[in-house]
């Protein structure tokens, strides 16, 4: 904004020279009185114009701007809330968010409004985060959509590398429960999707440190998504998040849903060889941003393989997606 204000004449220097003379000084005489009292309308006209013309690249980020796409309905993501399930995922696919025919599916079958409180159906298929209970909170669809779309690819190649191979999904702090049953519907029975779906079939673990979120979670799938507990596909469980679920690993995909204060080495050690982790780090209340790790190496442990090296953070890369406001992820005594 600085630089914004510079280049439209903004009074940054006639203002910082003037105001000081007189906020001290009983002596200013009328036409620096004038001179001020005109910069300062001046300022704040210019100001509201900067703010607007800075509007679009705040809220667009999640709305399609690669060019060579052509164009398209420039939806922005506080603008993605629907009536129903279907109008909602529409809208993410629109503004370029949902981008997967996978994802789309998952997201599709598995309705947000009975992963909600009672209370807040209403507001269920808003693009909004939403309270849970229990100082929790459920994602918002936006940014539920951006986590599919960055853990779908470890899944592909898994699927590509491996054909058989059951994939292994972790979901930390699983809250209600919505999110660990999109990914069950991605990796379901096959005669349950799309059989032309390259994913390989799999197991997700939704763990959570409170127990009435995990029973909170059980509760919800089995309103119209039963027969993923009732596969085997979707298991929910009370775990210290930090601690993940070693006795799946290695895991394809973690997703965090919390803020981590720091990168959690445990949870990294249980990616697979190629897998990547999603999480906001940062600390509550303060600046957080979301990471994809990625595993590329196989130098350290990997739990449920080889857990006699140590952590290796060469095994890892690290790439800053965004910044986000998560709640921050609990951690037991």
């Amino acid at each position: 904004l600085h630089t914004r204000a510079q280049a439209s004449g903004f009074c940054l220097q006639s203002h910082s020279k003037v105001a000081p003379q007189c906020i001290q000084s009983s002596n200013c005489n009328s036409n620096e009185m004038m001179q001020h009292r005109h910069c300062l309308r001046r300022n704040k006209v210019l100001l509201l114009l900067i703010l607007f013309s800075a509007l679009p690249s705040l809220t667009c980020g999640y709305a399609n701007n690669n060019k060579n796409d052509g164009p398209k309905p420039l939806m922005r993501a506080w603008m993605c809330s629907g009536k129903t399930q279907r109008d909602m995922v529409d809208k993410l696919a629109q503004a370029g968010i949902v981008k997967s025919p996978i994802n789309k599916a998952a997201l599709l079958r598995v309705d947000r409004k009975n992963y909600v409180l009672g209370t807040q159906i209403d507001s269920a298929h808003q693009d909004s985060p939403l309270p849970i209970g229990y100082g929790q909170t459920i994602s918002a669809p936006h940014m539920h959509a951006h986590v599919l779309e960055d853990l779908l690819p470890p899944l592909l190649k898994a699927s590509k590398d491996k054909p058989g191979e059951l994939l292994k999904v972790l979901d930390v702090g699983c809250g209600s429960g919505y999110l660990t049953a999109v990914f069950g519907r991605m990796v379901e029975s096959k005669e349950n999707r799309r059989k032309s779906s390259p994913l390989n079939e799999g197991k997700v673990y939704g763990i959570d440190v409170v127990p009435e979120l995990v029973q909170m979670s059980k509760t919800n799938v089995m309103k119209e998504d039963g027969d993923l507990l009732d596969s085997g596909t979707v298991k929910f469980m009370l775990r210290d998040g930090w601690k993940g679920y070693p006795e799946a690993a290695p895991f394809n995909a973690i997703h965090v849903g919390a803020a981590a204060a720091t990168f959690p080495e445990q949870l990294m050690i249980q990616l697979a060889p190629g897998g990547v982790m999603v999480v906001p780090v940062g600390p509550d209340g303060g600046i957080q941003y979301l990471y994809r790790v990625e595993r590329v190496g196989e130098r350290g442990d990997i739990v449920g393989v080889d857990e006699t090296k140590g952590f290796q953070e060469d095994d890892y890369k690290v790439y800053r997606v965004l910044g986000v406001r998560y709640v921050p992820l609990v951690q037991k005594d």
